[in-house]
Protein backbone atom coordinates (compact mmCIF):
# COMPACT_ATOMS: atom_id res chain seq x y z
CA UNK A 1 0.00 0.00 0.00
CA UNK A 2 1.23 3.47 -1.01
CA UNK A 3 1.44 5.81 1.93
CA UNK A 4 -0.72 9.56 1.27
CA UNK A 5 0.44 11.27 -1.70
CA UNK A 6 0.57 14.98 -1.84
CA UNK A 7 0.27 16.89 -4.61
CA UNK A 8 1.62 20.49 -4.48
CA UNK A 9 3.30 23.87 -6.46
CA UNK A 10 7.50 22.98 -6.56
CA UNK A 11 9.77 25.01 -4.68
CA UNK A 12 13.34 25.83 -5.20
CA UNK A 13 14.42 23.23 -3.32
CA UNK A 14 12.41 20.50 -5.71
CA UNK A 15 14.31 21.72 -8.47
CA UNK A 16 17.10 19.11 -7.75
CA UNK A 17 15.13 15.90 -7.47
CA UNK A 18 12.88 17.22 -10.10
CA UNK A 19 16.07 17.46 -12.79
CA UNK A 20 17.04 13.88 -11.59
CA UNK A 21 13.08 12.47 -12.35
CA UNK A 22 12.59 14.59 -15.43
CA UNK A 23 16.20 12.85 -17.06
CA UNK A 24 14.57 9.60 -16.44
CA UNK A 25 12.35 10.44 -19.28
CA UNK A 26 14.86 12.67 -21.15
CA UNK A 27 13.41 15.98 -20.47
CA UNK A 28 14.49 19.37 -21.29
CA UNK A 29 13.96 21.35 -17.57
CA UNK A 30 17.00 23.51 -18.06
CA UNK A 31 16.32 27.00 -17.50
CA UNK A 32 12.82 26.42 -15.96
CA UNK A 33 11.91 28.08 -12.52
CA UNK A 34 9.83 25.84 -9.65
CA UNK A 35 6.82 28.23 -10.69
CA UNK A 36 5.95 26.01 -13.87
CA UNK A 37 5.92 22.93 -11.58
CA UNK A 38 3.89 20.77 -9.48
CA UNK A 39 5.12 17.64 -7.87
CA UNK A 40 3.89 14.35 -5.95
CA UNK A 41 5.54 13.80 -2.91
CA UNK A 42 5.10 10.88 -0.14
CA UNK A 43 7.33 10.55 2.73
CA UNK A 44 9.02 13.82 1.75
CA UNK A 45 10.50 12.21 -1.61
CA UNK A 46 9.21 13.36 -4.94
CA UNK A 47 7.65 10.67 -7.01
CA UNK A 48 6.27 12.80 -9.57
CA UNK A 49 6.37 16.35 -11.49
CA UNK A 50 4.74 17.85 -14.51
CA UNK A 51 5.43 21.31 -15.70
CA UNK A 52 2.87 23.74 -17.58
CA UNK A 53 4.06 26.71 -19.30
CA UNK A 54 2.03 29.85 -20.35
CA UNK A 55 4.40 31.94 -22.78
CA UNK A 56 2.89 32.44 -25.35
CA UNK A 57 -0.04 29.71 -24.46
CA UNK A 58 -0.75 27.64 -21.91
CA UNK A 59 1.18 24.32 -22.29
CA UNK A 60 1.44 21.54 -20.37
CA UNK A 61 5.66 20.99 -20.66
CA UNK A 62 6.21 17.42 -19.28
CA UNK A 63 4.71 14.94 -16.62
CA UNK A 64 7.02 12.25 -15.19
CA UNK A 65 6.78 9.71 -12.55
CA UNK A 66 9.08 7.83 -10.47
CA UNK A 67 8.84 4.30 -12.49
CA UNK A 68 7.74 2.17 -8.83
CA UNK A 69 4.70 4.40 -8.57
CA UNK A 70 3.42 4.16 -12.36
CA UNK A 71 -0.52 3.43 -12.52
CA UNK A 72 -1.73 5.00 -9.42
CA UNK A 73 -3.13 8.20 -11.02
CA UNK A 74 -0.11 10.09 -10.02
CA UNK A 75 0.05 11.57 -13.52
CA UNK A 76 -3.34 12.17 -13.69
CA UNK A 77 -3.52 13.98 -9.99
CA UNK A 78 -0.59 16.82 -11.47
CA UNK A 79 -2.06 17.09 -14.84
CA UNK A 80 -5.27 18.14 -12.98
CA UNK A 81 -3.35 20.08 -10.43
CA UNK A 82 -1.46 22.40 -13.39
CA UNK A 83 -4.26 22.93 -15.46
CA UNK A 84 -6.43 24.37 -12.66
CA UNK A 85 -4.10 26.87 -12.40
CA UNK A 86 -5.97 28.69 -15.25
CA UNK A 87 -9.10 29.87 -15.33
CA UNK A 88 -12.55 28.84 -17.15
CA UNK A 89 -11.97 29.39 -20.61
CA UNK A 90 -8.59 29.15 -21.55
CA UNK A 91 -7.00 26.22 -23.84
CA UNK A 92 -4.02 24.26 -22.73
CA UNK A 93 -2.18 22.30 -25.45
CA UNK A 94 0.41 19.08 -25.25
CA UNK A 95 2.55 17.87 -27.85
CA UNK A 96 3.35 14.04 -27.03
CA UNK A 97 4.06 10.61 -27.66
CA UNK A 98 1.22 9.58 -25.20
CA UNK A 99 -1.89 10.29 -26.19
CA UNK A 100 -4.19 8.40 -24.47
CA UNK A 101 -3.13 9.38 -21.44
CA UNK A 102 -4.07 12.80 -22.34
CA UNK A 103 -7.57 12.11 -23.75
CA UNK A 104 -7.85 10.35 -20.21
CA UNK A 105 -7.38 13.46 -18.60
CA UNK A 106 -9.98 15.10 -20.69
CA UNK A 107 -7.62 16.41 -23.52
CA UNK A 108 -8.57 15.94 -27.09
CA UNK A 109 -6.46 15.17 -30.59
CA UNK A 110 -6.03 17.94 -32.90
CA UNK A 111 -4.98 17.85 -36.78
CA UNK A 112 -0.84 17.35 -36.78
CA UNK A 113 -1.13 20.21 -39.11
CA UNK A 114 -1.47 22.18 -35.52
CA UNK A 115 2.07 21.64 -34.37
CA UNK A 116 3.01 24.05 -37.33
CA UNK A 117 0.64 26.81 -36.58
CA UNK A 118 1.04 26.64 -32.15
CA UNK A 119 5.16 26.55 -32.45
CA UNK A 120 7.86 27.78 -34.07
CA UNK A 121 10.04 25.42 -33.10
CA UNK A 122 7.76 22.82 -35.04
CA UNK A 123 7.44 24.73 -38.05
CA UNK A 124 10.48 24.98 -38.73
CA UNK A 125 11.23 21.12 -37.87
CA UNK A 126 12.07 19.18 -40.75
CA UNK A 127 10.44 16.01 -39.50
CA UNK A 128 6.96 17.75 -39.29
CA UNK A 129 5.12 15.49 -41.97
CA UNK A 130 6.65 12.22 -39.70
CA UNK A 131 6.46 13.80 -35.92
CA UNK A 132 5.66 10.97 -33.47
CA UNK A 133 4.30 13.74 -31.37
CA UNK A 134 0.64 14.24 -31.47
CA UNK A 135 -0.70 17.64 -30.80
CA UNK A 136 -4.19 17.48 -28.25
CA UNK A 137 -5.73 20.47 -26.37
CA UNK A 138 -8.50 20.88 -23.43
CA UNK A 139 -10.80 23.21 -23.25
CA UNK A 140 -11.78 24.77 -19.60
CA UNK A 141 -15.17 25.15 -18.78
Amino acid sequence: MIPEIQIRSASKEDMGPIEVLMSTYFHNVEGMSADSFAVAETKGKIIGAGAIVSDPFPEIHSIAVNPGYREKRIGTSLVHYLVNRFPAGSTIYVRTTSPVFFEKTGFVEMEPSKKADLWENCAKCDKLNRCKQSVMCLELK
